[in-house]
């Protein structure tokens, strides 16, 4: 796994794109050839004080830590985080995530 850093990635995913949504989360997804996951986070000023996404970011590479085997390869994804996520509840993150990772 690795993370999407450059703008021309983030361009190239919002471009053509397959799109989940989910309670706290929107999933922008892409298929590659390469055999990897490359995940791009998007956290808003919306969301909260950079505190607050800052420790939204940090969950959210926590759970992929965290669950190694439900991703699936050969996908570019960019996690967008709503307004609604900067208040959630741990559990509610996971709860989230697994269900737009299993989609």
């Amino acid at each position: 796994m690795r993370f999407i850093t450059s703008t021309r990635e983030y361009l190239e995913i919002y471009n053509n794109n397959t799109k989940s949504e989910g309670d706290l989360f929107i999933f922008l997804k892409k298929k590659i050839s390469e055999d990897i996951l490359a995940v791009g986070i998007v956290v808003s000023k919306k969301v909260g004080k950079a505190v607050i996404r800052n420790k939204l970011k940090r969950r959210i590479k926590a759970f992929l830590r965290e669950n190694i085997n439900i991703h699936p390869t050969n996908e570019k994804i960019i996690i967008i985080a709503r307004s609604v996520a900067g208040n959630a509840a741990w559990q509610e993150i996971k709860k989230d995530l697994t269900m737009l990772f299993g989609t």
